[in-house]
């Protein structure tokens, strides 16, 4: 009990030292050593190889994306052409549509395979540009940027590329398209419940008088008066991020993570090269964007390092071992126990692993439709994931728009956590009923 304790008390410590503004490192060092005291475990191993270990994996396999998806993002926003993107936008749609124009976006670069931490360096330049003109507070743009690449752009659309989509695939002999027919109707439900309730938000806030305010350091051009490049130089870097993604991936098949490396490479030496006359230094650019960009990184790696921290403790692997003994319907069991282990570790991918690992070969041997568990179980990992603060991907995604966490959390907390909970158990129900 003491253990279970230990985590409990953990979870409320991340929260609390989020909200006073702590440094993640700190963050995440004193929660590892609440588990690692409250667990009886030998405090420098813990440290060495289970937080130091997934920390350091982390930082492995995203380094170069988060320098590049930096880089990407500030050359776009200081040339002009995040700008451009957004008058154009604005032009075509409307002030009233910058929030749709936004969760499009979200969406369209997510299905291309590009993963929502990118995305969120990516895309806030173009979002802040929209939010600054159609005068939404800046506390939204965080829920606006993620709750598509972070929810049915990542789990429920069917043929999306992403790891959490095909992790069940490898385990239940499905591809990515399985439960299409279930995937399409929980996306399109999870699309308008997300952004009805964000028109709402912003609704609330304009009624209470609030408006669009920078960060503190942050200037932001007028669209409308900003000296942009062409329509087409705006537009040309995403579309070839998006396009060579999809080649790369299809035709060359190349692993996702090393198409979106390549293609992030391309798309920023392309908008260099474009935007040559619009950077008064481009070297500087380059080097205070791979600052903010590894910065970005290590925060997020560190929770990642707690994380390995918990994984390794004896009462999770006590929690777990309970709820896979359970003898509910095998379908609930893996929707209950994935909820649990995305909830504790805030990693969807921790938890598809986990649970599939061990049960794939029992919930096949029930005879229900692997496409339609495939499906079902990817949806129940994204949302408790995304219950508590330390998210990876909001995190970075916060990082990225330089924005606190005890701001923007409650709007991340609805439209990413609760809304795709809700979603998942009605794809449960249409699931059990027979569709996918």
């Amino acid at each position: 009990m003491l253990g279970i304790a230990g985590l409990v008390l953990a979870v409320i410590a991340i929260v609390a030292l989020i909200w006073r503004g702590w440094h993640m490192v700190v963050v995440s060092l004193v929660a590892s050593l609440i588990v690692i005291l409250a667990n009886g475990m030998d405090v420098l191993s813990a440290i060495n190889e289970s937080y130091m270990g997934d920390m350091a994996a982390f930082v492995g396999s995203w380094f170069l994306l988060f320098a590049l998806g930096s880089v990407f993002g500030r050359v776009m926003g200081d040339s002009g052409a995040s700008a451009g993107i957004a008058s154009s936008m604005l032009r075509l749609v409307g002030e009233k549509h910058a929030l749709l124009v936004i969760m499009v976006t979200g969406l369209v670069l997510s299905y291309g395979g590009i993963s929502a931490f990118i995305i969120a360096f990516s895309v806030y330049p173009i979002a802040a540009e929209l939010f600054e003109r159609a005068d939404i507070p800046k506390k939204l743009v965080v829920a606006a940027i993620m709750v598509c690449p972070a929810t049915l752009g990542m789990v429920m659309m069917p043929g999306i590329p992403s790891t959490q989509n095909l992790i069940p695939a490898s385990f239940l002999g499905t591809d990515a398209y399985a439960g299409a027919l279930l995937g399409v109707i929980c996306s399109v439900v999870m699309f308008a419940l997300s952004y009805a309730y964000l028109q709402w938000e912003i609704g609330r806030c304009r009624r209470r008088g609030e408006h669009f305010s920078p960060s503190p350091g942050e200037a932001l051009a007028r669209p409308d008066d900003a000296d942009t490049p062409p329509v087409w130089a705006c537009f040309a870097p995403i579309a070839l991020l998006v396009v060579l993604v999809f080649v790369l991936q299809r035709a060359a098949g190349m692993q996702a993570t090393d198409a979106v490396t390549v293609s992030m490479l391309a798309s920023v030496i392309a908008a260099c090269l474009l935007y040559r006359g619009r950077l008064a230094n481009v070297k500087r650019v380059i080097g205070e964007s791979c600052t903010s960009g590894l910065s970005s990184l290590v925060s997020v790696a560190a929770i990642m390092g707690f994380g390995g921290v918990v994984v390794a403790s004896p009462a999770y692997q006590g929690i777990i071992e309970a709820l896979m003994s359970t003898s509910l319907n095998p379908l609930w069991q893996g929707f209950i126990t994935i909820f649990a282990i995305a909830g504790i570790t805030g990693s969807a991918i921790g938890a598809l692993n986990i649970y599939l690992g061990s049960m794939a070969q029992t919930l096949l041997a029930t005879g229900l439709d692997p496409a339609m568990m495939h499906r079902v179980l990817c949806m129940a990992s994204v949302g408790p994931a995304t219950l508590l603060p330390h998210t990876s991907a909001m995190l970075a995604a916060n990082q990225a728009a330089k924005t606190e966490v005890r701001d923007t959390y409650r709007y991340v907390l609805v439209s990413c956590a609760l809304l795709p909970i809700a979603v998942s158990l009605l794809g449960m129900a249409l699931g059990l009923a027979g569709v996918a």
